[in-house]
């Protein structure tokens, strides 16, 4: 699809959302559906279910994990209008904006803008990208007025949810179609985010099943270049369009069909390109030039756009047995297409899930399953990132199994489980943890764990070659005045997968009734991590000659000073410490980046006030201590990341009970700042101030 038809395809979705909207509106009336916006009590967000932690319904009090959970409230009223942002909220977690639609995102430590530690998944659906391992964070949205919940593991998850939850999980959980009725529309726009419109409508199919549709269009403004305060050319326009349908059987059966489909335009500059030296013309040197002279073959600051297209489709069957046993069955496909100067790349995956929930006995909560998933590939190779070969198809078998066991009743708790994988890059992966859960009384618990987790390879660490660098180099010869210079990344069929194995201790209190604390603690050892294995000045290959260990502690608290004030706190510290092995040919990047990529301290303190029954006023401030080194492209240059502090309001009206206007203002302490440099090609970017106005109409 080129530009111009995508530019229409875009405008023609909008219109076609806008009319639905209008259409609606001539259909139903204003008072047949009000959301309900009141904030949990305490009690309610202690209580609060989740499902990431042991893939079934538990309260978060109970959980023997490092979780934390954003509820739909926190980012209704927290301002940000994307996932990344709303995912500052959680401590723990590092989210650094490279440009106005690139991030880096990671849980303890380890960022990067191809993080790859960390398992996103929306609706128990895995997002990230077989080409590395990480997310494309521009691509993945929906309209967040639809999401539940996002909750957030910080440690490994890998036992129930496979290879690559390391350091963590996250899983944006939708809400029901049931609680989705009737009509929304979100309209806004200002400074950077200059528009975007949302419409969503849900209604009863029939007396057993509801359903709901949206659409969502955003145009984001560019930031301004480091360098120079000129423009970064990284504005971002998407467009997309959803549906979910829920619905019963009978009293046992329940099923879940929901798909998406998008399209999204991220603009970026790319910064010194590496062209062919093959294509340099002798006849354009300068004849006074020494010989050994370095010309670099490079074209700095080429405009470029990203388009990347997807759809995917998910079913889900819940069955129960009985009071003691139930199954699910999951099957989603997903096709995605990223189309960018250096790389054109599409996956087509297909997975299926099987769990089965059982009591084997008084005291055991047994869970099992077996999972499926075959990825196809294809890459238009360029000069800069090629693939050998530039398709493929891989499939991974997996199986697990997990026991609840009820030491003392309802005071200690004993869970014992492992994840079996085969996949085709490294073989059989074990993956076993054990967790422990002791239920002081009915407002403390202490919890620990023992976990391996292990991080497969993936297609660029494998069979990939990257051409960051290129050169002719004059000899003074006029038979050949000139010889070619490249420097390359290659990849490595011996790479194998990384290993982690992971300590941790955590402490959960609610002191008072308006009053709760938790405290996380951990100790990881690292082996096999990526290094970079010189063969001579110019070559570099993948290598896994990286080991060491982290340290760190996650403190969260939630305090109710009155009935209309909420303030949450949480601060986070990470000691990262890790060394080659004596007979790697690393220089040092992966080990200086890799200690380098995170902030040691991250702070964050909210406040959300409800004025009066109309007014509410809602304050984040939120602190990132400096990052030695983001990258290795930062690192080779020596770019250093400063500290920052970012101050971030929100004022709300409540004209209606189902009408609502809001102003938010984020970044509001200065001019800009950077948050972090990207690998290669892309450009250092100002993170810079937004103030935008939202309107809300539930109908």
């Amino acid at each position: 699809m080129n530009l111009a038809k995508a530019r229409i395809y875009r405008k023609n979705t909008l219109i076609f959302s806008l009319i639905s909207c209008f259409s609606m509106l001539q259909m139903v009336h204003a008072e047949e559906s009000v959301e309900d916006f009141l904030d949990l009590g305490l009690e309610d967000l202690l209580s609060m279910e989740i499902t990431s932690v042991s893939k079934k319904k538990q309260r978060l009090t109970e959980a023997a994990a490092a979780v934390f959970v954003i509820s739909q409230e926190d980012i209704r009223r927290s301002g940000v209008t994307s996932i990344p942002e709303a995912l500052r909220m959680a401590p723990g977690v590092q989210v650094a904006q490279i440009d106005s639609n690139k991030w880096a995102i990671s849980t303890r430590g380890f960022n990067g803008q191809f993080a790859n530690k960390l398992l996103v998944l929306i609706d128990g659906r895995s997002i990230y990208t077989p080409s590395f391992s990480g997310v494309y964070w521009d691509a993945q949205d929906t309209l967040m007025e639809d999401i539940e919940r996002i909750e957030i593991i910080r440690g490994p998850g890998a036992t129930l949810w496979g290879a690559n939850a390391v350091n963590g999980v996250i899983n944006i959980i939708t809400k029901y179609a049931g609680d989705t009725q009737g009509g929304l529309i979100t309209a806004g726009g200002g400074v950077h985010e200059k528009a975007f419109v949302g419409f969503r409508y849900g209604l009863d199919i029939n007396e057993d099943s509801r359903g709901r549709f949206y659409a969502k269009a955003v145009d984001r403004d560019s930031f301004s270049q480091d360098a120079d305060d000129s423009d970064a050319n990284d504005s971002w326009e998407s467009v997309r369009t959803g549906f979910r349908i829920d619905g019963e059987l009978d009293e046992k059966n329940s099923w879940t069909l929901q798909g998406d489909i998008y399209e999204v335009e991220s603009d970026q500059y790319i910064n010194a390109l590496p062209t062919d030296p093959l294509l340099f013309d002798p006849a354009t040197l300068d004849p006074l030039t020494p010989p050994g002279t370095v010309i670099p073959t490079l074209l700095s600051n080429v405009k470029d756009v990203t388009l990347s297209t997807g759809w995917n489709l998910l079913a889900r069957w819940n069955f129960q047995l009985s009071d003691q046993s139930s199954t699910a069955l999951q099957i989603y496909v997903d096709q995605i297409k990223r189309e960018e100067i250096y790389s054109t790349q599409s996956h087509n995956t297909l997975d299926v899930d099987f769990q089965h929930n059982l009591s084997i006995a008084e005291g055991h909560e047994l869970i099992w399953g077996l999972g499926y998933r075959q990825i196809e590939d294809e890459f238009d190779n360029t000069y800069n990132v090629s693939l050998n070969p530039d398709s493929n198809t891989t499939d991974l078998l997996s199986a697990f199994m997990q026991d609840q066991i009820e030491i003392i009743p309802e005071q200690f708790y004993l869970t014992i489980g492992s994840k079996f994988e085969k996949n085709d890059y490294t073989g059989s992966e074990l993956q076993p943890s054990i967790r422990a859960l002791w239920k002081l009384d009915d407002r403390s618990s202490i919890w620990s764990s023992v976990s391996r987790a292990v991080r497969t390879p993936s297609r660029i660490e494998t069979t990939g070659l990257i051409i960051p660098f290129s050169a002719v180099v004059v000899t003074g010869n006029p038979l050949l005045p000139i010889v070619p210079l490249t420097s390359t990344v290659n990849g490595s069929e011996d790479f194998t997968a990384e290993d982690t194995l992971a300590y941790e201790i955590g402490y959960r209190i609610q002191p008072t009734e308006n009053l709760s604390i938790d405290l996380a603690t951990f100790y990881n050892q690292y082996e096999h991590l990526l290094s970079y294995e010189s063969l001579d000045s110019i070559t570099l290959v993948f290598g896994n000659k990286t080991s060491g260990h982290a340290s760190g502690l996650e403190l969260s608290m939630n305090w109710h000073p009155a009935q209309w004030w909420k303030i949450q706190t949480s601060y986070s510290t990470i000691n990262l410490s890790l060394e080659v092995d004596k007979n790697s040919l690393d220089s040092g990047s992966a080990v200086n980046v890799g200690e380098g990529s995170s902030p040691d301290h991250q702070f964050s303190v909210r406040s959300t006030m409800d004025l009066n029954q109309n007014w509410e006023f809602d304050f984040w401030a939120y602190y990132v201590d400096e990052i030695p080194a983001p990258s290795v492209t930062s690192f080779l240059g020596g770019a250093e990341i400063d500290s920052y502090t970012s101050l971030n309001a929100r004022l709300g009206w409540r004209a209606k009970e189902n009408l609502e206007f809001s102003v938010a203002m984020l970044n509001l302490q200065g001019t800009g700042h950077t948050e972090f440099v990207g690998e290669f090609f892309n450009v250092s970017t100002k993170v810079e101030r937004t103030i935008y106005a939202k309107l809300r109409w539930d109908f």
